[in-house]
């Protein structure tokens, strides 16, 4: 059975950056869709917080592998390297044919992600930005899209959403990785998560390591190769 890819954004970008991607896949037969972070384009207060963010991606999971009994493939970006595999206890393909059950994550692929073992909290990261109950990305267009010419730099900086200035300091329960095989695509442009530092989480989470010469929003600067790296996840067993 041809797995389902699902993918999960980051801060900030819901899914249209992924448009392209997305596109790729299904021309080529892969069932794919995506979810977005439920507090992204909030402000704070009231707004969901990080543990909505996991429940909302436990809820799309759950429903491509319990009611629809679906191999996935689970494609998380930046900080969605921290919330998915969160969000995915007892939904892996093993936990899952233990039980006797059908369908479930096979893999997940890690695209310039964070990678936290359980017990990590999050904390305020320096390139936030603030302003009032929103919290930004400081400069994007030269750590997010610095491997992009001026005017698509410009285009895409549009396209950004806020994130909730409050909600989002809680602890890491459960690291899906350590049960669920992983590719991790090292992006060697990136300047938000320098290379050294995804080298490491790819590491600590056991991935396969594939690398690519892409700044972190690799999925608009070089959409080709997020399908090649997806697309080879899937076709493993």
């Amino acid at each position: 059975m041809t797995p389902t890819i699902l993918f999960v954004p980051g801060y900030w970008e819901g899914p249209v950056p992924f448009e392209r991607v997305i596109t790729l896949l299904i021309s080529q037969g892969y069932p794919t869709e995506i979810t977005e972070l439920v507090s992204t384009g909030t402000t704070s207060p009231g707004n969901p917080s990080m543990l909505d963010d996991i429940a909302g991606i436990r809820l799309a999971v759950q429903k491509l592998v319990e009611e629809d009994e679906k191999d996935v493939i689970l494609v998380v970006h930046s900080i969605a390297g921290m919330l998915g595999p969160c969000a995915i206890e007892g939904l892996g393909s093993k936990a899952r044919s233990d039980a006797g059950l059908k369908g479930g994550v096979r893999k997940i692929v890690f695209l310039a992600a964070l990678v936290t073992p359980e017990g990590f909290t999050h904390a305020p990261l320096p390139f936030f930005e603030y302003d009032g109950g929103a919290r930004y990305c400081k400069t994007p267009e030269k750590l997010l899209f610095n491997d992009l010419d001026a005017v698509a730099a410009e285009k895409w900086v549009k396209v950004l959403k806020p994130q909730p200035a409050a909600g989002w300091d809680d602890t890491v329960t459960y690291s899906g990785w350590k049960e669920v095989p992983s590719v991790y695509l090292v992006c060697e442009k990136d300047a938000i998560i320098p290379e050294a530092m995804q080298l490491g989480f790819a590491q600590l989470a056991g991935s396969q390591v594939v690398r690519c010469n892409a700044g972190h929003m690799v999925q608009i600067s070089m959409p080709e190769k997020v399908a090649e790296v997806v697309k080879a996840a899937a076709e493993e067993n």
